[in-house]
């Protein structure tokens, strides 16, 4: 970079013509080997010098598109790293000898050959001087590039494999060549959050202003834009709700490391909420459908790295391997692959349709929290809407885009703020945990513990509050109640998701009621 600001004109060659710059660095390289006065660099030979070079970064306005590159040129991509291939060793050179000693006749390869080679003079059969082959280690990495439908597969060797990591994003600065496509570097591209100074979308300003910054009713409101056209506003809330937390939690898990939130639906009937969470989904960085083109579980997480593993079917329809490797990996937080492990990074979407009560609970167990999907409690409004829709199909409105703009801008604002669990809540989760376990205690897995303590987190950071308190804990709790299968530890009424502010406001102020009955005082 300090040449690059003495000489501009380096900049320009090395991103036009980078090989040519390559091979006059190698040659300055061995101009300065020849002229040490050392008796082994006098034996060394100019095409056993190679220079790597590295770029630390290049700027994007430099960048250029596969199709407007030519040969020579540094092209950047940026892509999502889905597979790595096992190492396997690579060789820059081997040095062939005669065993007869003639005169200058020593040959140099850039493999190793099947065959001995033989002198040119003697035509004895030349052996390899092993010791001065140079050696390298190299693997095939598969990227699923920006704005391409295939996969590109790219050769990493030595010093840049260990920068490679499983469901990362990077950009990668590579030469054409006449036969080939080299790497140069690579870069990986670490997500930054938006500064808390940054101003809130307006809309969602006044909507947290009417809602006096109560976590129920504003994050109520948020999650009541999802899937406008998919099912009437105030229908299947509670599964709206549990997207919503489940996405701001995503955001947050790339920007701080908190946990996530997966979701999990349970109904007769979930066919409204499977089409909710294709809706949803839309706001995610990215997302991946497992059952339809992708089967493999391992590579559809991995796929969905940074956003969505959205599984549209019910439950039942996977097979118990897919299950079985998307559980263990929800449950602990690591994909297995043949070369290894890496992160889970991504949130999982699932719903099941009619599953017995044990299995929904060893289920519900690993995720840590079950969402209220088609209880059927929603039959008229839902009947009313469908003729209405027959009758004049719904178009999406520019309003109605603008507000899931708006709202996936805000959620990458919140992404950043790191959020404290104050002792007043912890007191709370903790009082509730320990009574339903005594109550339940399979209903309630450890795992329900971890889900709760992020839900918290959750509303808070949507509350752009730093520290969580007691209304982020009721609402978590009520949560979880809501979502238990049958029979609940609450009244029905009491956690019903009625269709405006005000009936939930009830609902809400009757199942704290019960919960200090429960529990004992939480105020």
């Amino acid at each position: 970079m300090d040449l690059c600001d003495a000489f501009p004109e380096l900049g320009d060659l090395i991103h036009n013509e980078p090989v040519k710059f390559n091979n006059i660095c190698n040659k300055i390289f061995f101009a300065c080997l020849k002229s040490t006065e050392n008796v082994y660099t006098q034996t060394i030979q100019a095409s056993q010098v190679a220079v790597t070079i590295r770029l630390k970064s290049l700027p994007r306005v430099l960048s250029r598109s596969t199709s407007q590159s030519r040969c020579g040129n540094v092209v950047t991509h940026f892509g999502l790293l889905l597979n790595i291939s096992k190492l396997t060793s690579n060789v820059f050179h081997s040095v062939w000898s005669c065993p007869e000693e003639c005169d200058g006749n020593e040959l140099i390869l850039h493999y190793i050959p099947k065959a001995s080679p033989k002198c040119s003079l003697c035509k004895s059969t030349m052996f390899e001087n092993s010791g001065l082959r140079r050696c390298g280690e190299q693997v095939i990495a598969t990227f699923k590039l920006k704005n391409t439908l295939l996969c590109k597969r790219f050769t990493i060797i030595d010093d840049l494999i260990p920068l490679l990591q499983l469901g990362s994003t990077y950009f990668i600065h590579t030469v054409v060549l006449k036969q080939t496509v080299a790497v140069w570097s690579l870069e990986e591209h670490i997500m930054l959050h938006v500064p808390q100074t940054f101003s809130a979308p307006s809309d969602i300003k006044d909507l947290f202003e009417a809602c006096d910054g109560c976590p129920l009713r504003f994050i109520y409101c948020l999650a009541s834009s999802i899937g406008v056209n998919v099912c009437p506003i105030n229908c299947f809330m509670n599964a709206k709700i549990n997207l919503l937390l489940s996405l701001s939690s995503l955001k947050a898990h790339l920007c701080t490391g908190s946990a996530i939130i997966h979701f999990l639906a349970a109904g007769s009937d979930t066919g409204y909420v499977a089409e909710l969470m294709r809706r949803a989904a839309l706001l995610a960085d990215r997302h991946t459908s497992l059952g339809l083109s992708n089967t493999v579980v391992e590579t559809a997480l991995i796929a969905s790295s940074g956003g969505v593993c959205v599984m549209p079917f019910p439950l039942k329809v996977y097979n118990q391997k897919q299950i079985n490797a998307l559980m263990s990996s929800i449950e602990t937080g690591d994909i297995n692959l043949e070369v290894g492990k890496c992160k889970l990074k991504c949130a999982v979407w699932a719903q099941g349709m009619d599953l017995k009560k044990n299995t929904l609970c060893n289920i519900g167990g690993v995720f840590g929290l079950i969402s209220r999907g088609d209880n059927q409690e929603d039959e008229d409004d839902l009947a009313d809407f469908t003729f209405q829709a027959a009758m004049e199909p719904a178009k999406t409105t520019k309003e109605e885009l603008q507000a899931l703009k708006d709202l996936s801008n805000y959620i990458d604002l919140v992404a950043g703020y790191t959020v404290i669990v104050t002792e007043e809540t912890e007191n709370v989760l903790r009082n509730y945990f320990l009574a339903a376990r005594k109550e339940k205690p399979k209903t309630v897995s450890v795992k329900c513990m971890e889900a709760l303590v992020a839900v918290c987190m959750t509303s808070a950071r949507l509350c752009r509050r730093n520290a969580t308190n007691i209304n982020d804990a009721v609402f978590a709790i009520w949560l979880h109640v809501s979502g238990l299968p049958s029979p609940r530890f609450a009244p029905e009424e009491y956690l019903e998701t009625p269709a405006n502010i005000k009936k939930f406001d009830k609902v809400i102020k009757l199942f704290v009621g019960w919960l200090e009955q429960f529990t004992g005082p939480i105020y």
